[in-house]
């Protein structure tokens, strides 16, 4: 047996190799892409809004989903590598070996109830190790943050939702915009009774006829006009709520191989 299991290392790099595949990917298609909206009076001209035009090419999103499930999926399954590993340094083959996984807890009764027979396989040091890598074992602290935002807890998430459901990828708005639209009231008193502004930004997912920005007026706007510079973002949809995708599998990636990489010291016996 190598020093360290094979299968968990090709996991890692492949899930490594999607990450930079896809970061690749959007960031070619965002520059060739770049936002591109209309500025238009609003009826009777009062106020003006910021319409999303159609992108140069569509998105690839399903084709992105497909490689962000591809790597979430190399992820998750290089614990449970891992997990089979370490149990065949107990036994050779383990006696269960259909009862071996890495547990995933946010709530140490369930982790008892549930999880525990997971690993009882495992060299007791090994074991003991995954209970103290669980996202229960997080208190709250400024320190140690909070199970629920555990990095495992996400990964488990989005392994779950990828073989359950559809993996929804999309495109939303930067956080930073560049733009310079203004409006020219017919008077000046019109002015004084528009402030503070009344506008709303779009913060869903992008799409032709998404109005990005919309500017109310109490009164007629003689005119209005401007610019719009942007770079649309990709996001996974987690929880409702979308996230920018190559961020956070980079993250994850980086964080299951510091996982994976604290039980080095049970396989380096093997090596003498």
């Amino acid at each position: 047996m190598p020093p360290f299991p094979r299968s968990v290392e090709l996991k890692l790099a492949r899930a490594s190799e999607q990450v930079r595949v896809l970061d690749e990917a959007v960031t070619s298609w965002a520059v060739a892409n770049p936002l591109v909206a209309t500025c238009e009076l609003r009826e009777g001209r009062l106020g003006f809004r910021v319409t999303q035009q159609e992108f140069l090419q569509p998105a690839p999103l399903e084709n992105w989903g497909l490689l962000a499930g591809e790597c979430i999926h190399n992820l998750r399954s290089a614990l449970d590598n891992l997990a089979f590993a370490l149990a065949h340094l107990n036994r050779d083959p383990p006696e269960r070996p259909k009862g071996i996984a890495f547990p995933i807890y946010t709530e140490k009764v369930l982790f008892e109830k549930n999880g525990r027979k997971n690993i009882d396989q495992l060299p007791q040091a090994a074991a003991c190790l995954v209970q103290k890598l669980q996202p229960f074992q997080r208190d709250g602290s400024a320190a140690l943050g909070t199970p629920e935002r555990d990095a495992l807890v996400l990964l488990q998430w989005l392994s779950n939702n990828d073989k359950h459901q559809i993996p929804s990828v999309v495109l939303i708005a930067p956080t930073e915009i560049s733009h310079s639209f203004s409006a020219t009231f017919q008077s000046e008193d019109d002015a004084a009774e528009n402030v503070p502004p009344d506008t709303t930004i779009w913060a869903g997912p992008l799409r032709a006829g998404a109005v990005l920005l919309e500017y109310r007026t109490k009164h007629p706007l003689a005119s209005a006009g401007g610019r719009f510079e942007g770079k649309a973002i990709v996001a996974l949809q987690i929880n409702s709520e979308p996230q920018a995708i190559v961020p956070v599998l980079q993250a994850l990636t980086q964080y299951v191989g510091l996982v994976c990489a604290q039980f080095g010291p049970f396989f380096a016996p093997l090596q003498r």
